[in-house]
């Protein structure tokens, strides 16, 4: 073909870069990487657990129903609220602090509880719960010979009398029918025979409890505490997890004859730390506790009402050698020295007086310093006495 000179010719063909040069492939290499990168991806997103388990974790958020803790899985997991609180609704924990705890199941997942329940993980959880000394949710059924009968989520399981509470249950029937957490005792080999006690959970809950308020106990706190148990020369109070005794003469600014006559087992008293010897050493651990030094003292107030020379009434509350004292008000006394109680002379007041009597008195003298109220029975103007 031939081109006229008129004419454009054609463009030169444009040059084909050269094909880039092709590395060998290192196959150990590629295989090393892929296999990081596989195990950062498992550290980086972690497994979501099984209904069982049992996990240590710490509570990030608390809200009205549920607790989040962070344990380590790929989400944080919900417990009830109820589960970290006392029987008065007391938080028993707070964010930040590590509980343990185990994977059950949940309406909408999983979720943690602090007593597994057999029914969701598995008649195997038994020994699981056994070996591990894990709390497992029970139902205690009637009373036997012995004990109760306590239902472990289809699982039967028998526990005594005794280990029931960390006191004497009076009245046993007051537990059937309660949902309970217990740990377990004993396991036959086929799983039969289970023995289980919910003592051991209270004792261990209690010992921490005790260890947390020896650390931060001092003289003249004031605390909440649970009377415990009442004896002729006072009460012993539970203020965590350990016991103080609260003397007779610190019960009330009233005169208490017996203590049994102004607290109750299982009440809730308020009281003051008055003495601590040998904090944590065992038997010879004491705490003296007052609840009179927390209550409001009716003496100084009343006793400044009361005006010599004029004459009230009064309840006589202790007979001495020496007189008779007379209950003027509530915590206050005054006393009816021997020589003012007849217009005669008497080897002793029960010749003319008898506990817990009403009498017509005089006030005498009234020393608001030394807190004490002379009476007289002989001057008072309805005596008629000889």
């Amino acid at each position: 073909m031939t081109f006229d000179q008129n004419e454009n010719p054609p463009p030169e063909p444009a040059e084909i870069p050269a094909a880039p040069e092709v590395q060998p492939l290192n196959e150990s290499e590629d295989s090393s990487e892929f296999a990081a990168m596989l195990e950062a991806e498992a550290v980086a997103a972690p497994a979501d657990g099984k209904v069982g388990d049992k996990v240590t974790g710490t509570i990030i958020q608390i809200g009205e129903h549920d607790a989040f803790v962070a344990c380590g899985l790929r989400n944080e997991l919900p417990l009830a609220v109820a589960e970290i609180s006392d029987a008065e609704g007391k938080l028993t924990h707070q964010v930040g602090d590590q509980i343990t705890a185990h994977i059950a199941k949940g309406t909408d997942g999983l979720k943690l509880t602090m007593g597994l329940k057999l029914r969701d993980a598995g008649r195997d959880a038994l020994r699981k719960a056994f070996e591990s000394g894990t709390p497992v949710a029970g139902k205690v059924g009637d009373t036997n010979k012995g004990g109760f009968s306590i239902d472990l989520g289809g699982t039967r399981a028998f526990c005594p009398f005794s280990q029931i509470d960390v006191r004497r249950a009076d009245d046993p029937s007051v537990f059937v029918g309660q949902s309970l957490k217990f740990k377990i005792l004993e396991v036959s080999e086929d799983g039969r025979n289970v023995v289980v006690s919910r003592r051991a959970l209270l004792q261990a809950r209690r010992e921490d409890e005790a260890r947390e308020t020896r650390a931060n106990l001092s003289l003249g706190d004031a605390l909440t505490g649970v009377v415990t148990r009442l004896v002729p020369f006072g009460a012993f109070v539970d203020i965590g997890g350990i016991e103080g005794l609260v003397h007779i003469s610190q019960i009330s600014h009233q005169r208490v004859g017996d203590p049994s006559d102004v607290l109750q087992e299982g009440q809730t008293v308020k009281v003051k730390v008055l003495e601590i010897q040998n904090l944590g050493q065992g038997r010879s651990e004491r705490i003296s506790l007052s609840i009179k030094a927390l209550a409001i003292d009716p003496w100084p107030e009343t006793a400044s009402a009361m005006i010599p020379g004029t004459d009230t009434t009064g309840k006589v509350t202790r007979l001495v050698d020496f007189g008779v004292f007379v209950e003027l008000r509530p915590g206050v006394e005054g006393l009816i020295h021997i020589s003012e109680l007849a217009n005669r002379r008497i080897i002793h007041p029960r010749e003319v007086v008898n506990e817990g009597e009403e009498i017509s008195v005089r006030v005498l003298d009234v020393d608001l310093s030394r807190r004490r109220i002379s009476l007289s029975a002989r001057q008072a103007a309805d005596y008629d006495g000889d």
